[in-house]
């Protein structure tokens, strides 16, 4: 027996018809039975009558059917292949076709909302291929078994010897997915009250439930109104359709596509939002920043980092597959030089969530590449370059070496900037400071070159302690002498613990990382953070400063409150305790907690 799982194209049709359609060999009476016994599907609900229309990009799922002939027509073992999919992000990346077989894989050719791909490796037959494309959540257009979308003469698969032709495959003429929404009534997101009510209050996301309607109908990146299901139309948003997340607002409240604000209209505010740090580089030396803040900037999902002639573009949501060429075009048009008068050169990494274990080019270049940062200056080693911040020098590292293996960060924290120019005042007046995590030593370089007489680095990565070494020579001549410096590998807390009762710090800086070493799983503000700030408070001076970060993706963690509770058990009095928060190329959005980097706050004792 046989079961099928596919996808509906871009078109309103009856179960009836495309049953028809895709199933020829079985005759009206079996294709009723099907239905009456309940073997049909439709986006996870039975389907019980021949006659229900089925909505663009519908999951249709039949269960034991006779066998059929769903393979592709070749026959035979080949090295090469070539395959119509749905259109995939990256460009290039290799399937796993068995436990000793690879194929790469390359997008060679567009159309629409499909592409082409040319497949080469060891040789396979073509159920092969099928099976590591849909592992790969690729699916063969045709492909009725593994999830491709349903269109009727088999998988668009053919063996390909020696030519990139696609003569042998047949291109579909239907319309794949629904198109974005261009008239009233078109593509509508209908969603729960309770999701609308979120909206209504701030928050951009909207999460999958029961009451909404599925996203995975809609082509990921697809413009969409949505609609209440109770009260009616809400605005406009862009679909993720990934397991926990639906869809992130575009704009709420425009009733017409017209009334919303353009790609490049964001662009331009966000642009013009950052005009001050365009100021600084030519005042203070700082030439890496954020460009765009994803949804505090009207473009969700999407993040862009300045960094010297680069520009970083981090793609965290499927969503962003509907906008963010266009951004990124506004980007270059806006700026089309950096403030050197070099030109830009242009990285994308793809970090998105996907099925499968196989390998894809998440990292790519989308313009330029090393030559051209070493031709504007930059001097570049195999995985980065160093950048500036306020006359500092500092090594990132963006990427474009691990092309399976995006990293949302790249070695400096720059929505850290302001609050190491919070601390550098501190600093001036001298003293011994300790950087607890600290990461690639930003915050003891800043410490260092503002008078600082010694810091104290901790960190349990070797890796990123020799990064932080780095760091401090290649600031020698801004005031920054490595001798004042000591690099500690240990865990922050096993240093705590083991420290002299009578060490005294000016100040302690404490960033921790988002998940503890010791088993991968996420900080507890409780649990580990409020013991290793009652430890740490005991070796702070009089007078002292202590900054205290950490990331989060949720409500507030209310550290103020911690730091209150556990000043107070040390009996030590403090001073002030203000909000030490991102720079303003951070922003984000009220009522949207999860947008912020992190919570942080800045003490002093009296």
């Amino acid at each position: 027996m046989t079961s099928l799982r596919f996808r509906l194209p871009g078109r309103v049709q009856s179960l009836g018809a495309w049953l028809t359609s895709l199933l020829p060999s079985i005759d009206r009476p079996g294709r009723r039975r099907l239905i009456e016994e309940g073997r049909i599907r439709l986006d996870g609900r039975v389907a019980d009558r021949s006659t229900l229309d089925c909505p663009p990009g519908a999951i249709v799922e039949i269960e034991d059917l006779p066998d059929l002939v769903c393979e592709p027509s070749a026959t035979g073992l080949h090295r090469s292949w070539q395959a119509i999919v749905d259109l995939p992000p990256w460009r290039f990346g290799a399937l796993d076709i068995d436990p000793r077989s690879v194929l790469e894989f390359e997008r060679v050719e567009v159309r629409g909302a499909l592409a082409r791909l040319v497949l080469s490796g060891e040789p396979c037959d073509a159920a092969a291929v099928c099976e590591g494309l849909a592992r790969g959540s690729m699916p063969v257009v045709g492909d009725l078994a593994r999830g491709g979308l349903g269109i009727a003469g088999g998988p668009r698969l053919a063996p390909l010897e020696g030519s990139t032709s696609d003569a042998s495959l047949v291109w579909p003429e239907e319309e794949t997915w629904r198109l974005d929404a261009h008239e009233e009534g078109a593509g509508e997101f209908v969603v729960s009250r309770e999701t609308g009510r979120a909206l209504r209050a701030g928050h951009p996301w909207i999460l999958p439930d029961a009451a909404s309607d599925p996203a995975t109908r809609f082509r990921p990146g697809a413009l969409v109104r949505v609609v209440d299901r109770e009260s009616g139309p809400l605005g406009w948003a862009h679909v993720e359709a990934a397991p926990h997340l639906a869809a992130r607002l575009w704009s709420l409240g425009a009733s017409a596509r017209r009334q919303i604000p353009s790609v490049e209209a964001r662009v331009a505010r966000a642009v013009a939002r950052r005009r001050a740090l365009w100021v600084d580089l030519a005042v203070g030396g700082t030439n890496a920043f954020r460009l765009v803040h994803g949804e505090g900037d009207g473009l969700p999902g999407l993040f862009v980092d300045r960094l010297g002639p680069l520009l970083r573009v981090l793609v965290t949501g499927w969503s962003c597959e509907g906008f963010r060429q266009r951004a990124v075009a506004a980007l270059r048009s806006q700026l089309p030089v950096s403030p050197e008068g070099d030109p830009w050169s242009v990285l994308e990494l793809l970090h998105l969530r996907r099925a499968g274990a196989s390998r894809v080019g998440r990292v790519q270049w989308a313009e330029g590449g090393i030559e051209s940062l070493e031709e504007a200056g930059f001097e570049t080693i195999r995985e980065g370059f160093f950048v500036e911040e306020r006359g500092l020098r500092f090594f990132v590292d963006p990427g474009w070496d691990a092309p399976y293996q995006p990293r949302p960060g790249y070695g400096l924290f720059v929505d850290q900037r302001e609050n190491r120019e919070r601390l550098a005042r501190f600093a001036a007046g001298g003293g011994r400071w300790l950087n607890l995590f600290a990461h690639t030593g930003a915050f003891s370089v800043a410490l260092l070159a503002a008078g600082a007489e010694r810091v104290v680095s901790v960190d349990l990565s070797g890796a990123y302690l020799a990064r932080l070494e780095d760091n401090l020579s290649a600031n020698r001549d801004r005031g920054v002498e490595p001798s004042r410096h000591e690099s500690i590998r240990i865990d922050g807390r096993r240093y705590l613990e083991g420290l002299d009762p009578q060490q005294r710090f000016r100040g302690i800086v404490i960033d921790p990382p988002t998940a503890a070493a010791a088993g991968h799983r996420f900080w507890s503000v409780q649990r580990d953070l409020e013991p290793l700030l009652q430890r740490a408070v005991e070796h702070l001076e009089e007078g002292g400063v202590m900054l205290v970060t950490q990331n989060r993706a949720g409500a507030p963690l209310g550290i103020d409150r911690v730091l209150e509770r556990v000043f107070r058990r040390a009996h030590r009095e403090i001073s002030t305790l203000e909000p030490a928060p991102a720079g303003f190329d951070h922003p984000n959005l009220k009522g949207f907690s999860e947008g912020d980097p992190f919570e942080g706050w800045i003490v002093t004792l009296v």
